[in-house]
C-alpha cells in the first residue's frame, strides 16, 4: 500500500540524511507531521485525496499514483469479513421481512393438523415448495424453529400465541443477535 511507499521514501531520505526529519518529510509533501506519522504507524490510512499530490511529489507516475488510489479503496481483511458478515445478515433480515413463507411455516408448525412435510405446507401455505425450503433453512439458522432426531418439527420463538408482526419482530430480532456471533 501506499504506507509502504512513505516507509520506503523516508528511510532513503534518512539513509542520504540521518538528521532528515519526519517533519521535514512532512513539509515536502505539504501535510502534517502528525498525520504522517500516524499513516506511518498504520493507525490511518492515506487518505485517497493526499494519495495523487503525494505520488507526484514522490515523482511517481500518473499510473502508479492510481494503483495506490485504488489499493487504498480495498478493504483489509477484518473489515472485508465484517461487510460478508453485513450483507449476509441483511438479506436474512430482507428475506424475513419480504417472504411470507417463514410466518405460514411457524403459523402452520402450531395447528393441531401439522405435517412436517415441506409439500405439504407448500399446499396448505399457496406457495412453492423452494420458497418452503428456502423459509425452513432461514428459520433453523436463526434457531427459531428445529427439527428433532425424530422428524418431528418444533418452533422456538417462545411466545404464546403470536400475531405475524410479533414473529417477524422477533425473527429481526434473532437476525440482529446471530449477527453479532
Amino acid at each position: 500500500m501506499f504506507r509502504e511507499r512513505l516507509e520506503q521514501e523516508f528511510a532513503a531520505r534518512r539513509a542520504k540524511n540521518p538528521r532528515h526529519s519526519l517533519r521535514a518529510f512532512a513539509a515536502f509533501l505539504g501535510t502534517d507531521h502528525s498525520t504522517l506519522a500516524q499513516i506511518l504507524r498504520g493507525s490511518r490510512r492515506a487518505p485517497a485525496g493526499q494519495i495523487r499530490a503525494w505520488a507526484k511529489k514522490l515523482g511517481l507516475t500518473p499510473e502508479e499514483a492510481a494503483v495506490y488510489v485504488a489499493a487504498e479503496h480495498v478493504p483489509d481483511a477484518a473489515t472485508a469479513h465484517r461487510q460478508q458478515q453485513l450483507r449476509h445478515w441483511t438479506a436474512e433480515a430482507l428475506g424475513i421481512v419480504t417472504e411470507r413463507a417463514h410466518w405460514e411455516i411457524v403459523r402452520l408448525s402450531r395447528t393441531g393438523s401439522f405435517q412436517p412435510d415441506c409439500r405439504w405446507i407448500a399446499q396448505q401455505a399457496d406457495l412453492t415448495v423452494d420458497r418452503v425450503n428456502v423459509a425452513l433453512s432461514r428459520l433453523l439458522r436463526l434457531r427459531l424453529l428445529e427439527v428433532g432426531a425424530t422428524g418431528k418439527w418444533k418452533e422456538l420463538t417462545g411466545l404464546p400465541s403470536p400475531t405475524e408482526r410479533q414473529f417477524r419482530k422477533l425473527a429481526l430480532a434473532r437476525v440482529r443477535q446471530m449477527s453479532k456471533e
